[in-house]
């Protein structure tokens, strides 16, 4: 059977991307159908957060009315100008049917513009066409009959330069209801196996697919669309559609069966049995009733159900009784009164019901001899009701006044409606004094006295007026008094009190009455949805929310609370019965009290964490706290701990860690760290800002810069210098030229070896 997912099915043509050059005109073809059960309203427009496309779309927003099972196509047309600047430009399509579908609907489609360069060729993909024999559209469907096999084929022309294989599938409807058959491949008679699961074309080829449909018997009148969808093997996440466009022509059979239960009554109703079998293939909706077939209306009939619905085969059982009224004619002899009726059925959806429907007949027995008896005493006391008619309007004396209705003019009130009453009075003439009193929680008004001596006094004259009653010679008057003010508006409990004062009467009449005023309606918050969970530091936070009874909004603050933290009161939006001006782009006005704002930039602290976003709602009278609304949960992001730069005369702490310096040399150092809440530490000068620049001199006992950076949350992040201070070598004397030179000599004398070379000399050669 039919599968429908949503009520709405939209093909976009192109699907996501738009291509062409500054000067020309692209089209985007939206295909509509409507697959629900009813008519809609469908509202087809670019979204106009789109900024840049807008003026470029002439007719961006259409509008069309689709009856059920109907389809159309719309058309959005763009003009590039001629100075747009090439790239891609997105934009959002919305489907959207809020009258009629406003549970599946909107419905976004995004996709992009492509400007192209003017030299730049549009490439347009021409791996396959298909088209399908016979064609079909929704002007002009297939007609299908029922338990019949009906054959359609798919011409597909590959116009790759690959060999590729084709497969097609049938969506939307049951795998019973379709049999797809592929031809034998063209491989095979060159002796390739392959398998017969698809088609398969080579460069430039043509093949046919075969898809034969079995409707089974069963199947229900109305319009099909299945889609047909072809993948291709080479380039699967291409996917090609369209449509296929059936129709089965209503079949009405109805056959109607009246069966006589009870047909002869003498009090009792009589009761008939009504059988509706509906041997077509549509559903019907019946509407059953009886009339009689007489110039006179005698009975009233009533069908039990009154109307039904029938599915297709399906047999239902309605129970008829038929009730005689007007007793007086009912035969006082013979065999009774014959009441013909006939059966009525219409059609909820005004299909044809059949021309000959079933008649019935109820006989009313003739009354028995013992009910003259019964006409005889009701005359006898018909002329006795009448003396003592006569006598109570001519000669019974005057009754004091009667307090014969006391109500106010609405069963409920709301703060600022203004309470009313109604009363009635009879016998009016004898009133004297009428004093209207009310208590409003416990506290007593000041009452309001009227005297009636001298007839109607003047301020009642436009809320009271006196008619005459059944003696109006002897004095019998009413006093009919509506919507009189009494000035209660605020909310509250009230007890009205009517008195009234009869003349030479000791004891007045008294009834109070209760009312309730209820008090407007407070605001309160329907939703609140974040556009995103998680956010980067610095960009805004977008809130979207639905307020109901936007006429007691006074005030809207935007509170935040992180985890473990006090509340924060980020923004405050004043009201006052109408939208605040920061606000007029992203409110829509109000639809029965209902405030609608959706992308409104509420901005963020610059302390990262994880927020509980919620609204409080203040009401513009009232000085109760009201609730706060459901929180939602946002994250924001901190920055990244990052040491971005750290220099000592223009060289890098990664490339150069180490460097050679001598004493005394100036030195320049620059460094700059990115992170929330970040400590700076740069030993040896201490503590220092996240970024800056320091210049000193270098000395001997420097011998390592460290760069040290840590958050509140422990991360900690180093960077470090190696120096290494060369002290300069001391310059050598100046030589003196003028005296001599002294060169120091030292010797040592060995005294034992110095007589042994002396022995030896005396005794030897010299």
């Amino acid at each position: 059977m039919l599968n429908l997912i949503t009520p709405l099915k939209v093909i976009l043509n192109p699907p996501t991307r738009l291509e062409g050059f500054p000067g020309e005109s692209v089209t985007l073809h939206i295909s509509l159908i409507n697959q629900g059960e009813q008519g809609a309203a469908i509202d087809v427009f670019i979204d106009p957060m789109a900024q840049t496309l807008l003026p470029w779309c002439p007719s961006a927003r259409k509008r069309v009315a689709l009856d059920s099972q109907q389809a159309c196509e719309v058309s959005l047309v763009f003009e590039i100008p001629l100075d747009a600047l090439p790239g891609s430009y997105p934009y959002t399509v919305v489907v959207d049917a809020p009258e009629h579908y406003p549970e599946e609907t909107p419905i976004h489609y995004p996709g992009s513009l492509e400007v192209l360069v003017k030299e730049q060729a549009v490439i347009r993909s021409q791996n396959l066409t298909f088209s399908i024999n016979p064609a079909t559209s929704p002007v002009q469907p297939l007609l299908i009959q029922p338990n019949q096999h009906q054959t359609l084929s798919v011409i597909v022309n590959n116009h790759s330069s690959r060999v590729d294989r084709f497969r097609l599938h049938c969506l939307d409807l049951d795998k019973t209801w379709f049999t797809i058959q592929y031809p034998y491949n063209e491989l095979s008679e060159l002796g390739v196996v392959s398998s017969t699961d698809g088609l398969e074309l080579n460069p430039g080829g043509q093949g046919k697919i075969i898809i034969e449909f079995h409707y089974p018997i069963d199947m229900p009148a109305g319009h099909y669309s299945p889609t047909l969808q072809l993948i291709s093997d080479n380039a699967p996440e291409q996917v090609f559609l369209d449509l296929v466009y059936l129709e089965v022509k209503p079949k009405l059979h109805l056959s109607v069966e009246l069966e006589t239960i009870l047909g002869k009554v003498s009090h009792s109703p009589g009761q008939y049995r009504l059988i509706l079998t509906n041997h077509g293939n549509s559903i019907r909706e019946l509407a059953v009733s009886a009339s009689s077939r007489d110039e006179t209306q005698l009975c009233y009939y009533v069908c039990s159900p009154s109307s039904v619905n029938l599915l297709i085969g399906e047999t239902a059982t309605i129970s008829l009784s038929v009730y005689p009224k007007q007793k007086w004619r009912r035969p006082l002899f013979g065999y009774g009164l014959e009441l013909p009726f006939q059966v009525n059925l219409q059609d909820i959806q005004a299909l044809p019901t059949p021309e000959n429907l079933p008649m019935g007949l109820l006989v009313w027995k003739a009354r028995p001899w013992w009910q003259f008896l019964l006409w005889v005493l009701a005359g006898v006391g018909a002329l006795s009701g009448l003396g003592f008619l006569i006598w109570f309007v001519f000669f019974k004396p005057v009754p004091p006044p009667i307090l014969t209705e006391f109500k106010p003019d609405s069963a409920s009130y709301t703060e600022g409606g203004r309470v009313r009453l109604n009363w009635t009075i009879s016998n009016s003439d004898r009133l004297d004094r009428l004093v209207v009193s009310s208590t409003k929680d416990q506290t007593a008004n000041s009452p309001q006295v009227y005297d009636f001596r001298q007839g109607l006094p003047t301020e009642l004259n436009r809320y009271c007026q006196i008619s005459d009653g059944l003696r109006p010679a002897v004095g019998d008057r009413n006093l009919t008094c509506t919507n009189v003010d009494t000035g209660a508006r605020l909310a509250g409990e009230y007890t009205f009190q009517l008195q009234i004062k009869a003349k030479s009467a000791q004891k007045p009449i008294e009834q109070k009455l209760n009312v309730v005023i209820q008090p407007k309606p407070l605001p309160q918050v329907m939703s609140i949805a974040a556009r995103q969970s998680q956010l980067e530091k610095g960009k805004p936070l977008t809130l979207s929310w639905n307020i109901k009874n936007f006429s007691q909004l006074g005030q809207l603050q935007v509170i935040g609370q992180l985890k473990d933290g006090k509340p924060t009161l980020f923004k405050t939006y004043d009201f006052q019965k109408q939208i605040p001006p920061e606000l007029t782009k992203q409110c829509q006005p109000p639809v029965n009290e209902t405030l609608s704002c959706s992308n409104v930039d509420i901005g963020l602290p610059a302390k990262p964490g994880d927020y509980a976003i919620s609204l409080q709602p203040v009401s513009n009278g009232s000085q109760k706290q009201l609730p706060l609304s459901k929180a939602i949960q946002v994250q924001l992001k901190a920055t990244p701990l990052q040491i971005m730069n750290f220099t000592l005369n223009n060289q890098s702490s990664e490339t150069n860690p180490s460097i050679f310096l001598k004493v005394g040399q100036v030195v320049t150092l620059n460094w700059q760290v990115q992170g929330d809440g970040v400590k700076v530490k740069l030993e040896p000068l201490g503590d220092v800002p996240a970024s800056g620049s320091r210049t000193f001199k270098a000395t001997t006992n420097l011998s390592q810069i460290i760069l040290t950076a840590e958050t509140e949350q422990g991360q900690s992040v180093k960077r470090a210098f190696l120096l290494q201070v060369d002290t300069p070598k001391p310059l050598p004397k100046p030589i003196n030229t003028s005296s001599p030179t002294v060169i120091p000599f030292h010797f040592k004398i060995d005294t034992n070896r110095q007589q042994g070379s002396r022995e030896q000399g005396i005794g030897g050669k010299s």
